[in-house]
This record gives structure tokens, sequence and C-alpha cells, in this order.
């Protein structure tokens, strides 16, 4: 099978193609701004005619569904619907979390992923990776790092994320003992391979049915909660 996935959760972006258990392609895009709205579409036919392949070639799509950039979610979302509906292929979301701890999967401990949330905050998740597989050990959260890595139930083995390009030295002082890794920009491949597993499991999402794994709440939504608690 071979799947084109996208990753648009942050100003970074990749695009990959999986075919079997071969990364065929990858294309980063690194933005000091993102900018995924003018340069997915694009970079996705470049890399399809690098590879000169057609876009009936392609069996499935991935996309990181988050969390990370709302509107980069909804970006990346539309465009994989957009192509799932165009040539009748299946698609499915990935966890940008569970996608940043996937290359560490031949570890054998405590997998922790931190992605940039601003606000002083990172996404967090921690996984179990045993004989090449990952188990959800800990849910997504939205919180500091130092909350986050003290709520866990041992020590990680291992940190990775964007959460580490700010957050270093509180992980470094929470974790002491745990290989740092280098935050993980592009994971446009590790969405490809967990997305191509899903679709083989038969666990394609249903046409129209992908949505944002969003954690923290919209502006939206705050400016919402801040004015029901002013009536």
């Amino acid at each position: 099978m071979r799947v084109l996935a996208v990753d648009t959760t942050g100003a970074h972006g990749s695009v990959a193609v999986v075919e079997g258990g071969e990364l065929e392609g990858l294309i980063g895009v690194r933005e000091r701004s993102p900018r995924h709205a003018e340069v997915l579409l694009p970079t996705i036919d470049y890399l399809l005619r690098s590879l000169s392949l057609k876009l009936e070639e392609i069996d499935g799509f991935a996309v990181a569904v988050g969390p990370g950039s709302f509107t980069g979610l909804r970006i990346g979302i539309a465009a994989v619907e957009g192509l799932s509906f165009a040539t009748g292929k299946p698609a499915a979301g990935v966890s940008a979390l569970e996608a940043t701890a996937f290359r560490f999967r031949y570890l054998d401990g405590l997998v922790v992923s931190l992605i940039e949330a601003y606000r002083g905050e990172i996404y967090g998740a921690a996984y179990r990776a045993r004989a090449a597989v990952l188990h959800l050990e800990v849910e997504p959260s939205c919180t500091s790092a130092a909350r986050f890595l003290d709520s866990l139930p041992e020590a990680p083995a291992l940190v990775a994320g964007t959460g580490l390009l700010r957050h270093r030295a509180v992980v470094e002082i929470h974790a002491p003992d745990a290989f740092l890794a280098d935050p993980s920009f592009f994971i446009g491949e590790e969405v490809a391979r967990l997305g191509k597993a899903k679709i083989e499991a038969g666990d394609a999402a249903p046409l129209g049915s992908l949505a944002p794994l969003y954690i923290r709440s919209t502006e939206a939504e705050r400016n919402r909660a801040d004015e029901s608690r002013l009536v």
C-alpha cells in the first residue's frame, strides 16, 4: 500500500509518501510563520512529480490531526479529505504526539512527546515502547512542562518533540535522567506509517469525519467562556 501523508500542525510542515515499508519521498517546509494554505497543495504536487507518481497511484492518505495550530489543522484535514473524496481512497487521522514518539518505538521504556503550545504550555503525552510498538500510557493534555512531567507514573527514558525548544531547561530539571532527542520538525514519514497501519487495520475515517485533536480550547471558545462569566 502506498500512502501520502500531510503534517500541518505547526509552523513547519511536511509531506511524505510511504510504500510498503519504505519511505519513497519526504519534503519538509520550514517557515518563520505558517503558510500552509499557500504551499501545501503545490508541495504535494511537486513531491508526486519528483517521484514520477500520479495521484491515482496513491492508495490512501494520512494527516496529522493535532494537537497544534488550529488553522494549520483545518488546512491539512481539508486537503486530505478533498484528496480522499476526489480519488475515492481511504484516509486516516494520526496524533502528532504519537507520530513524534513513533520514531523511538524501538526503545524499551516510557517515551514522552512534548509539542510547543505557547502561552508557557506544552501538549504532552507518554507512550510505553515495547517490541517496536507504542502503547498510550498517559493521555494527551495541555499544561506546563513541569506539571506534565511531574504527573508521570515513572521517569521517562526519552523526551522528544518541539516542546524541547522552549522548555529544555525545565525538562532537564524534572526528567534529569531522560535522553533528550533533537526536536522533530518533520514528522510526515511517521504520520504516513501510522496512517498506513490504521487503514490496513480497517480503521480509516469515514469520508468527512476527520476531526482536529485540539486538546486546548480555541480562542473563540475561551472568549465565550470569559463573556459567560461576566454575565
